[in-house]
């Protein structure tokens, strides 16, 4: 991502304090059901303010990833600006499709501000085809295309941690069908997403691309809707940098140069998730589960040796639920993650790896969160977030509580 300081973030915003606040927007981010569409035209502000009484996990037996930093205490956590407008559909007197909308977006997390967004998405309704062009939020799973605020739990569940770094935001191009299969089929919709992305996450000193798919499948069946997914990625990286001995929980970097370690090899992703959505008069019951895998095969070395060949298979998933009252004031909710790797190392000394990120030490994490939110304004949520992690020595029980602040103008 482009990394911007966070003095230009605030030279952006001062109207913020002018503008009549308007809905908290997570709908303007997007939502996870397929029928979803781009927000309205106009820019677009959010900001959650977090306190953590610890920081966050360490996550061990992994390939490090940049995952957003999660400080203790009081913090500006997350803020977004956007902004998003209809693009004319017509070059030199020719219609090039029946509607162009351009986005662009710039996120804050923690300690620097970064470019998330900046594309052009052409649609042509009648073949019920879309092509986005540009920086996008991918759409991996039910999570990654939602900005994290604007998701049911703010807190990230373990594996979009591990494999995404929270959110992954990529340079790529998207072709994306949407067909809706007909009544005898009992009006299925479907979207099939391909993507060619740029794994610039990746930190790779050589050019990288990435291929992602991904099928969703969504139907309505009277007060309960059912969205199903799966989902496959690949890439072949050269010179991915990390610093694998650092052992501290916070490794958000985004430079090419000063990795102290490198990774050749083929990374194999795999996923699945189902959501249900049941709406009643005593408000709306949701379900939603993801599981992922990843096969990583290759070799890690440094400036002057070789220090493994390596074989990492890794799986995880998180189930959640929650209910949201017939207002839509308040939420509750409980989530399970678990997360477990195995890494296989040859051609090495017995011990190269011991004081690494990729000795997890057999620990299988778990975690169990408990969540309450209070919308108490139309543009203001208050949420907190219990969580502990039986016998995950990395992860010890703490409390987060996030205030956001929504604008559109």
């Amino acid at each position: 991502m482009m990394k911007l300081s966070l003095s230009a973030l605030l030279l952006l915003t001062p109207s913020l304090l002018l503008v009549s606040p308007a809905v908290l927007a997570s709908g303007g981010h997007g939502t996870s059901d397929i029928s979803d569409d781009s927000a309205s035209s106009g820019w677009q502000a959010d900001i959650n303010l977090s306190y953590r009484e610890e920081n966050g996990p360490n996550m061990l037996g992994f390939i490090p990833t940049n995952s957003h930093q999660q400080d203790a205490g009081l913090s500006l956590d997350h803020a977004d600006i956007s902004y998003q407008s209809d693009l004319p559909t017509e070059l030199a007197g020719r219609r090039i499709s029946d509607r162009q909308i351009g986005r662009i977006a710039l996120s804050y997390h923690s300690d620097d501000v970064e470019l998330s967004e900046a594309w052009l998405e052409n649609r042509w309704n009648d073949h019920n085809l879309r092509l986005t062009t540009g920086q996008y939020l991918p759409r991996i799973g039910f999570l990654n295309h939602v900005h994290q605020h604007a998701q049911t739990l703010i807190q990230s569940p373990l594996i979009n941690k591990v494999y995404w770094g929270d959110e992954l935001s990529e340079a790529g191009v998207r072709l994306e069908w949407l067909p809706k299969l007909g009544k005898q089929l009992m009006d299925i919709q479907l979207r099939h997403s391909l993507n060619v992305l740029g794994g610039d996450h990746l930190n790779s000193n050589d050019n990288t691309l990435a291929a992602l798919y991904q099928l969703e499948a969504s139907q309505q069946l009277g007060a309960l809707q059912v969205t199903a997914l799966i989902n496959g990625y690949y890439t072949n990286v050269s010179d991915r940098g990390m610093f694998l001995f650092d052992l501290s929980n916070n490794t958000h970097v985004h430079t090419n140069s000063g990795y102290t370690e490198f990774f050749d090899g083929d990374i194999l992703h795999l996923g699945a998730g189902l959501k249900l959505r049941y709406q009643s008069e005593f408000g709306d019951f949701n379900y939603q589960g993801e599981y992922a895998q990843r096969d990583e095969e290759g070799r890690l070395y440094n400036d002057t040796t070789n220090l493994a060949d390596v074989t990492l298979n890794s799986h995880g998933q998180y189930q959640q639920v929650w209910w949201s009252s017939p207002t839509q004031q308040w939420q509750l909710g409980l989530r399970f993650d678990y997360l477990y790797s195995d890494v296989e190392v040859a051609n090495t000394s017995d011990n190269a790896l011991d004081d690494s990120r990729l000795n997890n030490n057999d620990e299988t994490p778990k975690r169990l969160s408990w969540m309450a939110s209070w919308l108490f304004g139309a543009q203001q949520r208050l949420q907190m977030i219990y969580s502990d992690g039986p016998d995950w020595d990395a992860y010890p029980a703490q409390l987060e509580v996030h205030l956001q602040q929504s604008f559109r103008f």
